[in-house]
C-alpha cells in the first residue's frame, strides 16, 4: 500500500510539473512574434528592393505575380514565397542596435551588406548568416535573428525569372512548318515540313528547340536595340507557317552575343520587347539547316 501511495505521488507531481510547463510554454508562445509583427509591416508587402553592391532588383505585384520591374516579367513564385516565409518567420532572439552588436553580427562591413527595402518605406539591412542558417536582421533600434532561406537576397533576373512556363507556346499537334532565314533574307535556307519535324530522326534535336524550351534568363530590348541585331551576321530568323493555310503564325529570332544565344519571338512582325537567354545547342540545332 505504501509503495501504491509513493508511486501515486510520484505521478501527480509529474502532472502537476508537465501542467505547470505548459502554461509557462504557452505565456512564452504569446510572446513570440514574427518579423513582421516586429517591425511594423502592417500592411501587405506589394514590392520587394535587394541591393548588393552595385547590383540592385525590384519586384511589385502586378496582377497575378510578381514583376521584375527591369524587365516587366513575372518572378519565380516559388522564390518569392522565400521572402513571404521570411517575413511571417518568428523572430528567435532580439539585440539592441549598437556598435558592438553591428561589428558582431556581421554589419560592420557596409559594401557587403545586402539591403531590402519594402514597400518603399520598411528599409532591411541584413548581417551574418550563422551555422544554423539563421540571418540577423537590422531594422531602426533592433537587430532580429530569424530564418534565412538561400536565395533570398539575390539580385540577378536569372535567379528570380519565372522558368515555370517554356517560351513558344506550340505542342506537338500544332501543325506548322519550320522556315528558317539567314539573317533576314526574303528566301529560307531550309524549309522544314511538320510531318518531317515529328517523325524524321535526323530533326530530333530541332524538334527539341521548339518544343519546351526554356529561358535561362531574359533581357529587356527596345527597339533600337534591334539595328544591331539584324547587322548581326549570327542572326537567323525563323517563320513557323500553317500547314493548312500557309500563313505565318509566329516570327523568331536567335542569334549570338557577348557568348550567349538570345531567342526572341515577334507577333504579327512586331519587335519583340523582350530577348530570352537559352542554350548554346539552341542555336546550333536551327543554324546547321543553312549550311550548305
Amino acid at each position: 500500500m505504501k509503495k501504491l501511495l509513493i508511486i501515486i505521488a510520484i505521478l501527480s507531481s509529474l502532472i502537476i510539473a508537465n501542467i505547470l510547463v505548459k502554461t509557462e510554454n504557452s505565456e512564452l508562445d504569446k510572446d513570440i512574434k514574427t518579423l513582421s509583427e516586429e517591425i511594423n509591416l502592417l500592411e501587405l508587402a506589394l514590392s520587394f528592393e535587394i541591393f548588393k553592391k552595385d547590383n540592385k532588383i525590384k519586384l511589385t505585384k502586378k496582377n497575378s505575380c510578381y514583376k521584375i520591374k527591369s524587365i516587366d516579367y513575372c518572378a519565380d513564385s516559388k522564390k518569392v514565397q522565400l521572402l513571404k516565409k521570411f517575413l511571417s518567420g518568428n523572430v528567435k532572439d532580439i539585440y539592441e542596435n549598437r556598435e558592438e552588436n553591428l561589428m558582431r553580427l556581421g554589419f560592420d562591413n557596409v559594401e557587403n551588406i545586402s539591403t531590402m527595402i519594402i514597400n518603399g518605406n520598411k528599409t532591411l539591412f541584413f548581417g551574418n548568416i550563422n551555422q544554423y542558417n539563421e540571418i540577423y536582421v537590422l531594422q531602426e533600434d533592433n537587430i532580429y535573428k530569424v530564418d534565412y532561406y538561400k536565395g533570398m537576397l539575390e539580385t540577378t533576373t536569372k535567379q528570380w525569372i519565372d522558368k515555370s512556363k517554356p517560351i513558344i507556346n506550340t505542342v506537338e499537334n500544332d501543325k506548322f512548318n519550320i522556315l528558317i532565314h539567314k539573317k533576314a533574307k526574303l528566301k529560307p535556307c531550309s524549309n522544314i515540313s511538320h510531318k518531317d519535324l515529328i517523325t524524321d530522326k535526323k530533326f530530333s534535336t530541332l524538334r527539341n528547340s521548339f518544343f519546351d524550351l526554356y529561358a535561362s534568363d531574359v533581357k529587356a530590348t527596345p527597339n533600337e536595340y534591334y539595328v544591331n541585331v539584324v547587322k548581326n551576321d549570327s542572326l537567323f530568323t525563323i517563320y513557323l507557317e500553317s500547314s493548312n493555310s500557309k500563313k505565318n503564325l509566329n516570327h523568331f529570332m536567335i542569334w549570338k552575343e557577348n557568348h550567349l544565344v538570345y531567342f526572341a519571338e515577334s507577333v504579327s512582325d512586331m519587335l519583340p520587347k523582350l530577348a530570352f537567354v537559352v542554350p548554346n545547342s539552341v542555336y546550333d540545332n536551327i543554324s546547321i539547316f543553312c549550311k550548305k
